[in-house]
């Protein structure tokens, strides 16, 4: 173990050099879409049930009255403000809430939440400027195998650390890191990402005034959760391979996203009902009454992470195949009004479509990739009684991105309400502008309300 290769120090060596005239333009322009995305998602739910629990479970004995006071942090979508740390568990937490962010398919890690409510305060608070915000978010992203690593890694960017301070930050970050699937569909589920970005905080801060760790900490991490992990670290980094950030994939549907190909499908069979007894399609049911049957076919992800039939509130519809298919169907959209408490708990229309739906899973199919079939009761004895569609790659995939227009459309449907219309649009041309923006605190202004 003595002369075991600590590529945690070869990782951190890369990132504490790495510069931004190293990264290539598609690399800054990804960074500043998902920036404006997550954004968008945290302010989206900032009256989000987890959000305000937080709020009064911490802020009473955090608020900076002071505006200008050093060290205030901004609370997105609110009108408080507070100390780097609490705010970075604030925005975390509303940040997720919805699971509307985004996803790297590769691993169906969540890559952009933990880091960017992290760096974004800090560097607010430390007046930094737009490039070092965009450098600092890309090297989270790097690292960002877990929250804690990559909040840790962006921060320990931020602080300038040398390489063995910067290992260190992560070797902190491999003792912070944990979560559990047990908590989707809960409150805690939301805390991840606030936790994490403290911790991130913490570590980089304690690296700073080098507060020692072990060598090769991720690799020890790595081998703690998985027997059968690969622990290569750095691949073609420096050496022209690829930008994990060049992978991150944007949600247009707030829950999980193996529940994304399926919505596709069910939106798709939505349009071809039947309109006032006008038959629009020869196959399959004509309207929800003559729906008998779903059968899904999919990645078994899909049930191992989205298996909930029946969900009781908003974040258990999040993980839920059944309630993302038939709120698809009732309403012909699957935007965060149709995964609400309400919807969950009192619509009888999507209860009984959840009923009619039956699931099963084939490894050699994609995580964005699933066959359905529709079944019509009055056809039930006739040829063109069933009809299947199938999703290649899902809306919001690697392979059929969200467009520019439908990100910033996706924006605005959540900030609005919260910044009004002219606030919003400043903050999408700021984040366009990023990297000329003097001070990450002119964003952060933005970002807060009024009252």
């Amino acid at each position: 173990m003595a002369n075991m290769k600590d590529e945690t120090h070869e990782l951190a060596t890369f990132l504490s050099q790495l510069t931004y005239e190293q990264l290539p333009q598609e690399v800054v322009d990804i960074a500043k879409a998902s920036i404006l995305n997550i954004i968008g998602c945290a302010i989206g739910s900032s009256d989000a049930s987890p959000r305000l629990k937080a709020i009064a479970a911490l802020l009473p004995d955090k608020v900076l009255e002071n505006s200008s006071a050093a060290q205030a942090a901004t609370i997105w979508g609110r009108p408080e403000r507070t100390d780097v740390e609490t705010a970075t568990i604030l925005n975390g937490i509303a940040a997720t809430a919805r699971d509307y962010d985004d996803t790297l398919l590769r691993t169906v890690i969540h890559p952009s939440c933990t880091a960017i409510t992290a760096v974004l305060p800090w560097a607010e608070v430390h007046h930094l400027s737009g490039k070092e915000l965009i450098l600092g978010f890309v090297a989270a992203h790097i690292t960002g195998s877990t929250g804690a690593f990559s909040a840790a890694g962006g921060i320990a960017k931020l602080l300038q650390l040398t390489p063995d301070q910067f290992a260190a930050a992560l070797g902190h970050a491999s003792s912070m890191a944990s979560g559990t699937r047990a908590m989707f569909g809960t409150d805690t589920k939301t805390l991840h990402v606030g936790h994490h970005g403290r911790n991130g905080i913490v570590a980089g801060k304690l690296a700073k005034h080098n507060f020692g760790s072990c060598p090769a900490p991720i690799e020890a991490w790595a081998r703690l959760v998985s027997t059968t992990v690969d622990t290569s670290l750095i691949g073609d980094l420096g050496r022209g391979g690829p930008w994990q950030i060049l992978t991150n994939a944007f949600k247009p549907y707030p829950c999980g996203i193996v529940i994304h190909p399926l919505i596709d499908a069910c939106l798709e069979v939505f349009g071809s009902f039947s309109v006032n007894g006008s038959v629009k399609d020869k196959e399959g049911p004509q309207d929800l009454n003559d729906l008998a049957e779903i059968h899904v076919t999919a990645n078994p992800q899909l049930v191992r992470l989205c298996n909930v039939r029946h969900p009781r509130t908003g974040l258990e519809t999040i993980f839920s195949l059944y309630h993302g298919c038939a709120v698809a169907l009732v309403y012909g959209r699957a935007t965060p009004a149709e995964f609400s408490d309400e919807v969950a708990a009192n619509d009888p229309l999507v209860h009984s479509i959840r009923d009619r739906i039956s699931v099963q899973t084939d490894s050699k199919l994609r995580d964005d990739e699933a066959y359905l079939t529709f079944t019509s009761s009055s056809r039930a004895n006739s040829p063109q009684a069933h009809k299947t569609v199938y999703i290649k790659h899902a809306t919001g995939s690697m392979q059929n991105p969200m467009t520019k227009a439908q990100l910033e459309e996706k924006f605005f449907s959540q900030t609005e309400k919260y910044l009004g219309k002219e606030k919003a649009i400043k903050v999408v041309e700021t984040c366009k502008n990023l990297d000329s923006l003097e001070d990450v605190g002119d964003l952060a202004k933005l970002l807060a309300t009024s009252q």
